[in-house]
């Protein structure tokens, strides 16, 4: 083991602290990256053109880092208005557009934050059912789920708690202010057909951003009106699980001010167990398992619209509504079927906002509100294993108001000032009737409100140098308050095609409203949780751009981190009880060898610890694969045929068998899953598409006891005006 410590502030950073196996893997990446800069100098003082460089080695690619110009962007969209079902292929060297994420619009190749955008094109190819699908290709990133569509899913961001990850949609908090640890866990109610890219930030956040974000940002950017004449399209799959999802939207841009798009999406599916059907009980001589289908019934529209009145100013109204049922099971593993108990979830964002340009734009003013209502309700009626009933309900809303101000100092200099109000409230009840006799509790209607003040300077030298500093006040209205501070940075060496970047930021989450006055196990004296974090990338591009790769060490230190542990004997509660550590490496490469293939490929490696004081310390934190990895190959041979092959490998893990008591941990044993999807435009207005997921049948599961589909085919029809 090798480790080289910094002390600052009270805080210890173990810079380099990762086995033999990650050291190994990390040392060959950068000598990777470093002997590709030479191939790129020697190929520039030759006087032979980069293009022209042979490669003799097979190359990959991850998802990738850049966006299309805004002119292909432009020329994609009249291809897609014009009917066009399979556009051509996004080159890989391309100029980035900029991520609406960071609040200014920073490109993604100049900044030191790690970002992952994945296009509406990249999403087409891959054909996923849901959003979980595609943020498991992303580095860094892990998505678990008890059970299959509809169930609660968790995001893991470099190792750090789902709670400390923060899922926007359209700039609009998602995270439920009722939840338990307000997560967000509901992805599968946004269709994939509706987005028109994910913008994925790691590392913390919060100075943009204040509580939630120690993770990083997760935003989903829903599809807009495009340049062109209006489009209608409808889309209809059918398959395996008995599956049936039909989409429809239309939108476009009706004038200079005026542009829209309305999506709506409904999913019916039957499902499978969502306690594993793996699992049998031999009891008083019957064998049981686990054999009820656990079905999904969603139906989600999402609509924008954006206004230019004049040609300072622009208004964007965006609203997103979501109701769905669901089946659950009592847990997962042995016996945990449940005929009879279901769930209802509503979920309603409206947001506006209008961004004023003055003085020949060297003034800024972006002022937005949102405003967020989720209800939440479980039913569990008596079945003939268990004569208990229960009923419970959780409501939350949220309101947000953001008041931002850029001045363009300079060319090289803008300064962003901004005040973010946040205030919550929420209320839970709870029901039930057993052999025990009728229990009741309810949390009342509870709220917190958190102000704060943030200013960032963004810094351009050289047109090679970019570097952001940000600074964020939070008060809130119980825990006082906080100062968050974060700089990222990148220098670009233009004539090598290397960059070399870095991040550093803290972060807090204040405790959720169920964890301080919630119906089980409520803790009002909780203290916020605090992070630090920081990474060191190195990137390079060849061949102007047809392969890019790099190659990112992270770290991040959470303390005082809030758990669900035992207070008594027959008594528990939330408290602060422990500190952990999050260290890996990030890596990937795309490359684009041919106009018609793009292979695209990235690896994670992951060590979380458990710091204590607990009786898990030194242990690593549930659910979090140490090694994950993922290819992607897609092919288009002629215009109307495009072929995509995903594969992903995710490694062993720790869980908690909680059929047992008390719960033991467990290993969940590294699985790969490989999925193959294809279309075919049988004109510019229709085209036929088929999916086989998991084909090689490989039984797996990311949360102890609970099920995943074996393989499985999906086929459809989609139809453009």
């Amino acid at each position: 083991m090798f480790q080289f410590s910094l002390q600052l502030s009270g805080w210890q950073f173990s810079l380099f602290h990762f086995n033999q196996q990650a050291r190994t893997i990390a040392l060959g990446l950068l000598l990777l990256v470093s002997s590709s800069m030479l191939v790129t100098a020697q190929g520039e003082e030759s006087g032979i053109p980069l293009e022209e460089i042979a490669l003799e080695t097979d190359t990959s690619d991850g998802l990738d880092l850049s966006l299309p110009s805004a002119a292909q962007a432009e020329g994609q969209a009249e291809a897609t208005a014009s009917g066009d079902a399979l556009p051509p292929l996004e080159p890989a060297a391309t100029a980035p557009l900029l991520l609406q994420t960071t609040k200014i619009g920073i490109p993604s190749n100049q900044t030191g934050t790690s970002a992952t955008v994945i296009t509406r094109q990249q999403i087409q190819q891959m054909q996923p059912f849901s959003l979980t699908e595609v943020l498991a290709k992303v580095p860094g990133v892990d998505v678990v789920r008890n059970g299959y569509l509809g169930a609660t899913s968790s995001i893991f961001m470099r190792g750090m708690n789902a709670s400390h990850t923060l899922v926007l949609v359209d700039g609009v908090r998602m995270n439920d202010p009722i939840s338990p640890d307000r997560t967000y866990s509901y992805l599968d109610q946004i269709s994939p057909d509706a987005v028109e890219r994910v913008e994925v930030l790691r590392g913390p956040q919060n100075s943009i951003f204040g509580s939630d974000a120690m993770g990083g940002v997760i935003n989903i950017i829903t599809r807009q009106g495009e340049p062109g004449k209006p489009t209608l399209y409808a889309k209809v799959t059918a398959g395996s699980q008995g599956t049936l999802q039909e989409d429809i939207g239309i939108g476009g841009q009706y004038s200079d001010k005026l542009k829209s798009f309305l999506h709506i999406t409904r999913q019916d599916v039957r499902g499978i167990s969502a306690a594993s059907s793996r699992y049998g009980l031999n009891s008083f001589g019957t064998f049981y398992r686990n054999a009820e289908r656990d079905g999904y019934h969603n139906t989600t529209i999402t609509a924008r619209t954006e206004y230019t009145p004049f040609k300072n100013l622009t208004l964007d109204l965006a609203s997103l509504f979501t109701r769905s049922r669901f089946d659950l099971d009592s847990y997962g593993g042995y016996t945990g079927d449940d005929p009879n108990f279901t769930g209802t979830n509503r979920t309603l964002t409206v947001s506006g906002s209008s961004r004023l340009k003055l003085w020949g734009d060297r003034y800024e003013q972006v002022t937005r509100l949102a405003f967020t209502n989720v209800r939440r309700e479980n039913f569990n009626e008596p079945d003939a294993l268990d004569s208990s009933k229960s009923h419970d309900r959780y409501r939350g809303k949220l309101l947000n108001f953001d008041f931002q101000n850029n001045f363009r100092l300079h060319r090289t200099n803008t300064l962003t000032t901004g005040l973010n109000v946040q205030h919550e409230w929420g209320d839970s009840y709870y029901n039930s009737v057993s052999v025990f006799g009728p229990f009741n509790t309810a949390a009342q209607l509870r709220s917190a409100t958190n102000t704060a003040f943030y200013v960032q300077d963004r810094i351009q030298l050289w047109d090679r140098w970019f570097t952001t500093l940000g600074y964020r006040y939070d008060r809130h209205n119980r825990f006082g308050g906080h100062h968050n501070f974060r700089a990222d940075s990148i220098y670009t060496i233009k004539r090598t095609g290397t960059s070399i970047k870095g991040s550093i930021g803290t972060g807090f989450k204040a405790p959720t409203l169920s964890q301080l006055y919630g119906t089980f196990g409520a803790n009002p004296n909780l203290l916020p949780e605090t992070s630090v974090g920081w990474d060191l990338g190195l990137e390079q591009a060849l061949l102007g751009n047809k392969i890019q790769m790099g190659a990112t060490l992270f770290q991040n230190q959470v303390r005082n981190l809030i758990d669900f542990r035992p207070t008594g004997l027959f008594s528990t509660a939330y408290t602060n009880v422990a500190k952990a550590r999050m260290q890996g490496l990030e890596a990937y490469i795309t490359s684009q060898p041919f106009k018609c293939l793009q292979l695209r490929s990235s690896y994670t490696y992951t060590d979380t610890k458990d710091l204590g004081p607990s009786s898990t310390q030194g242990d690593a934190l549930f659910r979090r694969p140490r090694n994950k990895a993922s290819f992607n190959i897609n092919y288009q041979p002629i215009k109307r045929l495009n072929i995509n092959l995903d594969i992903t490998h995710t490694g062993q893990r720790s869980d908690l068998d909680f059929f047992t008591f008390p719960a033991r941990p467990v290993k969940l044993k590294a699985y790969t899953l490989i999925n193959l999807a294809m279309e075919l435009a049988l004109s510019d207005q229709v085209s036929l598409y088929g999916r086989l997921v998991n084909f090689l049948d490989t039984p797996y599961e990311t949360v102890k006891g609970y099920g995943n589909p074996r393989i499985s085919a999906y086929g459809g029809l989609r139809w453009a005006l």
